[in-house]
């Protein structure tokens, strides 16, 4: 059994002098625990709303991996940050840094967006892109394992027909259902030795009667990112 932490920080909540962070909700979340619970892990998440450092150092101590899902929702409604750049920076500076101190053993699974491979020239990108494009070289910069995550457009409707992909093409398009998303990363929780070092965008293909995605398989074919690869040689004093 694996105990699975969720933390959803709201973007626009990220520099909140009250809170850590404020706890939203990711599209997947739901698909994401049943998906887990089903297969004997548990799944902890704050409740929704702000969070202070004990709570999240509480359930990070209970931790074998986390799922970090930045959000645009919370409880209250839905808002983007003013400053996407800061906004991930500040997710990056109150979580990942107190994790690189405090738990480097732990698997952080990022779930970010195509849309940060596309670059700052597509017409769709939002303040949130670059938060997330800020959360990722952050993550990438730390010493904990991690899994990058893009999904393509995200559709609440899933067909058994869909069979869910993997693609290290920045350039990605297409949807992907919650369903398809929380395949993905609970196999890159359950798999870290094939997923660990990797980012891929992920999306959903109809090709009915072919049976269930091997999604273990697509990870152990995706190259290590270059950051997973350099080797850090020891600066001399």
């Amino acid at each position: 059994m694996t105990t699975i932490v969720e933390l959803a920080p709201v973007y626009a909540e990220a520099t909140n002098p009250e809170f850590t962070i404020v706890q939203g909700i990711w599209n997947s979340r739901v698909q994401a625990e049943q998906r887990a619970r089903a297969e004997g892990h548990e799944y902890l998440r704050p409740a929704d709303g702000g969070v202070d450092r004990e709570e999240i150092e509480t359930l990070l101590a209970r931790a074998d991996a986390v799922i970090l899902a930045p959000t645009t929702a919370a409880a209250a409604g839905m808002s983007q940050p003013t400053d996407g750049e800061e906004a991930g920076r500040e997710i990056g500076h109150r979580l990942l840094d107190r994790l690189a101190t405090d738990r480097p053993d732990l698997h952080i699974v990022l779930v970010s967006h195509f849309l940060v491979g596309h670059g700052v020239g597509h017409r769709n990108a939002k303040p949130n892109t670059w938060s997330l494009r800020a959360v990722e070289a952050h993550l990438r910069g730390g010493r904990n394992p991690w899994t990058i995550l893009r999904p393509t457009w995200l559709s609440t409707l899933h067909d058994e027909s869909y069979q869910t992909r993997l693609t290290q093409d920045q350039h990605a398009d297409g949807l992907v259902s919650t369903h398809g998303l929380a395949d993905a990363v609970l196999t890159a929780i359950e798999r870290p030795e094939l997923a660990a070092g990797r980012t891929a965008a992920v999306f959903n293909l109809s090709i009915p009667d072919t049976g269930s995605t091997d999604l273990a398989a697509q990870f152990a074919a995706l190259r290590p990112d270059f950051e997973a690869t350099r080797i850090l040689e020891p600066v001399l004093g």
